[in-house]
């Protein structure tokens, strides 16, 4: 594969999320700690690597009126997202090309579960505090030992499925020393009011190749 959003669009990773990540029971601890207490009515939410737009699906299980905007660099991630979700507004993106977004600022904004599998995370990171209103929830992968961002001995291989034995194209599996991913966080969202975080110990992922025995699951809420 020659760039990430073709691999985020292979058949096996699609179909991955018909079923996963698509109800509150999907959520993990560490996210709804932060998510069950932003939620209200009315409010608007962007979710940055939306894939099938499963949040929109768990946030209509608290909520009766909210506004969901989507973004994805996989179009048959957005496809399947449209479909189920109409009443949601869906975008399909160049990966680091949010124009479509515009200036646009929504009151909670999301990027779970991308972050440790792409090269630029820090311009994500950029670009979903620029259009957050009030709360941006993000997540890392971290380690107490040094940060790991070579892709030859620290990646994540995309066979969610279990489907495809012999994949072989493979994602960047990041894991950040804890202390420089705080550093990172606070010096991209400037002006911030409070940030908290809370995270556990655990394996990496069955499908990731690193040298990290336990990797410190962390996420964020940055408030302005």
């Amino acid at each position: 594969m020659s760039n990430n959003s073709e691999s985020w669009s292979q058949p096996n990773v699609v179909d991955f999320f018909d079923n996963h990540r698509t109800t509150t029971a999907d959520v993990y601890p560490s996210e709804w700690f932060f998510l069950k207490g932003q939620l209200h009515k009315g409010m608007s939410v962007l979710d940055i690597g939306c894939a099938q737009g499963g949040f929109a699906g768990i946030i209509s299980e608290e909520l009766s009126r909210f506004s969901y905007t989507g973004v994805d660099i996989s179009k048959a991630m957005i496809a399947k997202a449209s479909a189920q979700h109409p009443q949601h507004t869906f975008h399909y993106v160049a990966e680091n090309d949010y124009s479509v977004l515009s200036g646009g600022k929504y009151d909670m904004t999301l990027v779970l579960g991308i972050l440790h599998l792409h090269e630029t995370w820090r311009e994500t990171i950029k670009v979903a505090w620029k259009h957050t209103k009030s709360v941006l929830i993000l997540d890392l992968r971290e380690t107490f030992e040094d940060t790991v961002e070579d892709k030859s001995r620290s990646y994540f291989t995309m066979d969610v499925n279990g489907s495809n034995g012999d994949y072989t194209e493979v994602l960047p599996y990041n894991v950040i020393n804890a202390g420089e991913a705080l550093k990172i966080i606070t010096s991209i969202c400037s002006g911030l009011e409070k940030i908290s975080h809370y995270g556990y110990l655990q394996s990496p992922s069955d499908t990731a190749v690193t040298p990290i025995d336990k990797i410190f699951a962390n996420v964020y809420m940055i408030q302005k």
